[in-house]
């Protein structure tokens, strides 16, 4: 019902060129029109094959990805404002950039071939929208040539002409290499309606980059994409600090959960199948959907079966652009049978409701209302009992993978205080972490929670990939801060302290997830990481593009019945 109303209203919007991109009544129509594009043709539209068929942006003669440059460069810029004292022109460069990377897009929406009629509408959105922005006067003046072209004949504008014209040259003059800027602070996070359209931006790209679009779709996704970023060039891009954020994890630890002399190490023999066996029963698959078409994927962990709590990630359940729950969340566990079909393996699922988050430390406990046979508790263990060089094992819903998933590896080093927030404590390993298995269970070899994996961008200076360096939070960590939410645990092995009775909870977080620490250690030589799985991959998108289908018949079916009832009663 909702989403139906929300594409009615879409239609209703005016032109992308009606109104100034900063007013409130244009972001209105852009978040409509944004909405009815993703839940219409991109969720018919079916994945591309691999990620050589993935189309870039707007490239040099040398190969540079021009987009890319950008989009680095507005990361940075961005992160530099999400502090108390950011650099005195770091708002107008990030606008800057954003501006051009709107009139690429509008460009690569020109360049689309075919599509007839269904292309040439947003063909004309994009020709007007260039012709407007090469006439709008900008801190750093575009070339003559750059002007000329986007202001001439539609026909003549493509990527090859821009870049012909002197982009690349403009390009660079936004993006310098090797400034230094500020890093974000820990307790800072973009305003809502900003994060709400970093949100979009990052939905309408990955519909160009990960979905066979036809030649319509895909130029409108171009446009809408352009209007994005145009919003963005004049939004308010600061940062902001909610009052009563926690940004630390040194708060006192209650009595009772003083951790003691370090264990010795177990002396138990590492057995991956063993292992999966005694704890995949209780890996849930989080799954997080909003009416306009965007979701969110991850793994839990059950900690405390009698209170049928689970232990994720904050990311994974709380959204960006509200920071608060997200509306519907569905919790699934591990079939007794599993088939490889994510349709036939997520079945039953129970609802989901977030108790307690902080989005600093990146932890959030979630109760459901009830646990399948079987899912007991995993427990949790000491991590000052592991080592660098133990073995350990992860399971999650990596996407591109298969659900239930199990992968092996090694601890590599210790990182203290991640992103600058003190207490924030990880291991670094190998073992195989990615988009969707944030928030599941690093185990060590008595099959104990020793970390919670969480997802962390890694990319280096240069824009190179950095592989085989992945983080889970310290399960003392988790552990202190359940405490603080009432939810007391024992360590694996040790008697479970009493009840620790508090005055007052520790306030949710708000703090932005934190980034990467600056430095990274190399990971220490290990056996080659194994990867095992009892499914076939998946599509993350289509997991939650089906569960908002889901959604919308259950509304159908309510309003069916309520329209029977009313017939009836006439």
């Amino acid at each position: 019902m909702t989403v139906k109303l929300l594409l009615v209203a879409a239609l209703l919007s005016s032109s992308p060129a009606a109104a100034k991109p900063g007013e409130t009544g244009s972001l209105s129509a852009l978040f409509a029109s944004l909405n009815s594009f993703l839940n219409g043709p991109v969720r018919r539209a079916p994945r591309v094959a691999a990620v050589a068929a993935v189309r870039g942006g707007i490239p040099t003669d040398q190969g540079e990805d021009l987009d890319l440059r950008l989009l680095d460069r507005a990361r940075a810029l961005r992160a530099a404002l999400l502090r108390p004292d950011p650099g005195p022109g770091d708002q107008r460069a990030a606008a800057s950039v954003y501006d051009a990377l709107a009139a690429s897009e509008f460009v690569q929406a020109l360049a689309v071939t075919g599509g007839g009629e269904d292309a040439a509408a947003p063909k004309r959105d994009a020709a007007r929208a260039l012709a407007s922005w090469a006439a709008a006067p900008r801190r750093v003046a575009a070339p003559a040539e750059v002007k000329a072209l986007l202001t001439g004949p539609a026909a003549q504008i493509d990527d090859k002409a821009l870049v012909a014209a002197g982009w690349g040259g403009y390009v660079r003059g936004l993006s310098p290499s090797g400034e230094s800027l500020l890093e974000a602070k820990a307790g800072w996070a973009a305003a809502p309606e900003t994060a709400r359209l970093d949100e979009s931006l990052k939905s309408v790209r990955d519909s160009v980059r990960e979905k066979k679009l036809d030649a319509g779709a895909e130029a409108r996704a171009h446009v809408l994409a352009g209007r994005v970023l145009l919003a963005l060039s004049a939004a308010d891009l600061r940062g902001r600090r909610d009052d009563g954020a926690v940004v630390t994890a040194s708060a006192p630890i209650p009595a009772g959960l003083e951790d003691g002399p370090a264990p010795a190490a177990a002396d138990v023999p590492f057995d991956p199948k063993k292992i999966y066996a005694s704890a995949s029963k209780s890996v849930a698959l989080i799954l997080c959907t909003a009416d306009e078409g965007s979701g969110e994927l991850g793994t839990g962990s059950v900690v405390d079966a009698g209170r049928r709590r689970i232990l994720t990630n904050a990311h994974v359940v709380i959204r960006d652009a509200t920071k608060e729950p997200w509306p519907v969340i569905h919790v699934y566990f591990k079939p007794a049978r599993m088939t490889g079909d994510a349709k036939k393996d997520m079945q039953s699922p129970v609802a989901g409701r977030v108790v307690a988050f902080d989005r600093a430390l990146d932890l959030a406990l979630v109760e459901v209302p009830s646990l399948p046979a079987g899912a007991a508790a995993i427990p949790l263990d000491d991590p000052r009992s592991v080592e660098v060089g133990d073995r350990v094992a992860a399971i999650g819903h990596p996407e591109q993978g298969g659900l239930w998933t199990l992968t092996t590896g090694v601890i590599s080093t210790f990182v203290a205080d991640v992103g600058g927030v003190k207490g924030k404590n990880a291991f670094q390993t190998d073992t195989s972490i990615n988009r969707g298995n944030s928030g599941g269970p690093l185990l060590d070899s008595r099959g104990a929670i020793v970390g919670v994996n969480t997802s962390m961008a890694r990319k280096a200076a240069d824009g190179l990939a950095i592989t085989s360096v992945n983080f889970a939070l310290r399960s003392d960590v988790a552990r202190r801060w359940m405490a603080a939410q009432d939810e007391t645990i024992a360590y694996a092995g040790a008697a479970a302290p009493a009840p620790v009775r508090l005055i007052a909870a520790a306030p949710a977080a708000v703090a932005s997830r934190a980034s990467q620490p600056a430095s990274i250690p190399a990971p220490a030589r290990a056996a080659k990481p194994v990867q095992i799985t009892e499914s076939k991959p998946y599509d993350r998108d289509d997991v939650i593009a089906a569960e908002i289908a889901k959604m919308e018949r259950m509304g159908d079916e309510m309003h069916q019945e309520i329209q029977r009832k009313l017939g009836s009663s006439q």
